[in-house]
């Protein structure tokens, strides 16, 4: 058993390069995750150890236009699964599981979707609801007004998510900035704040592009119904999440056929980078 890291590329027939890595037991159950928006493949070194000791392997990939992946074109929210499903086809994996944090729970029910003969159980941490289902109500006020500059002013939403960024610095500045306390005090904390600022600077290597496509994507109307995710399904949020308020996380609960929420009391957005035992041990027993 190891939590040593496999770094490698793969290239598409239309010409574009995905990156990936993995993390881990090599000769673990797979789980396949997905970051966060903005993120990276890196961003899966967090759970490396924990991986290791419960005989996971966790394999992780950069999302169109994220860090060494090509970016690919306009896309509706299920598309990206294309490349997820040439990594698994590459790598002989006949049944895996799938994660997704943040931003990439949308991503992780789209694949759970389309690979539904092969994805065993899903899980979504801190995951945003389809905007056009549910409302925003309890979003922090910022996030809120980009979210709906996103919708209906797309251009508006980059060039603000660009001077804010712009005066930040980097995106982890930006992340913190923004975050409530309970969040700070994970961002910042020994084990968490070197590797996550690593993957958010990875993930942000080509400007602003996988970004700005995840925030197109997921602003507009999603490719496939939450409810054909039929896998076991955690749900894992925080009550106090400013991103994805927790009336996301009850709505999927409701709308995903075999889910199972757990509501983290006074937990913001980042709870997921302290509690990954929890979350990685629904992974186990296979």
């Amino acid at each position: 058993m190891t939590t040593a890291a496999r770094y490698d590329s793969m290239h598409r027939p239309d010409g574009r390069r995905v990156s990936w890595c993995e993390f881990g037991d090599p000769r673990g159950w797979p789980l396949v995750y997905c970051h966060g928006m903005p993120g990276s493949r890196l961003e899966g070194a967090l759970f490396a150890q924990t991986a290791a000791l419960r005989g996971i392997r966790l394999i992780a990939l950069d999302r169109p236009g994220y860090g060494g992946t090509s970016p690919m074109a306009p896309r509706a929210l299920g598309e990206e699964v294309e490349d997820i499903e040439a990594l698994v086809e590459t790598l002989d994996l006949r049944r895996f599981d799938v994660l997704g944090f943040s931003g990439g729970g949308p991503h992780a029910m789209a694949c759970a979707v389309r690979h539904s003969d092969q994805v065993r159980r899903t899980g979504l941490v801190s995951s945003p609801a389809p905007f056009d289902r549910v409302d925003k109500g309890g979003m922090a006020d910022g996030m809120r007004q980009l979210w709906e500059l996103a919708e209906t002013d797309f251009p508006s939403f980059e060039a603000a998510f660009e001077e804010a960024l712009a005066e930040a610095g980097d995106a982890y500045e930006l992340l913190l900035g923004g975050a409530p306390q309970a969040d700070r005090v994970i961002l910042q904390s020994e084990g968490v704040a070197a590797p996550y600022r690593q993957g958010l600077a990875e993930g942000m290597r080509q400007g602003m592009a996988g970004m700005l496509a995840d925030a197109r994507a997921l602003a507009s109307p999603w490719l496939f119904d939450s409810a054909a995710v039929d896998q076991p399904t955690d749900i894992w949020h925080g009550s106090r999440d400013g991103n994805a308020p927790i009336g996301m996380g009850r709505w999927l609960a409701r709308a995903l056929p075999a889910a199972r929420l757990t509501e983290w009391s006074e937990a913001a957005h980042f709870e997921l980078f302290r509690r990954q035992d929890e979350v990685l041990d629904a992974f186990t027993g296979h």
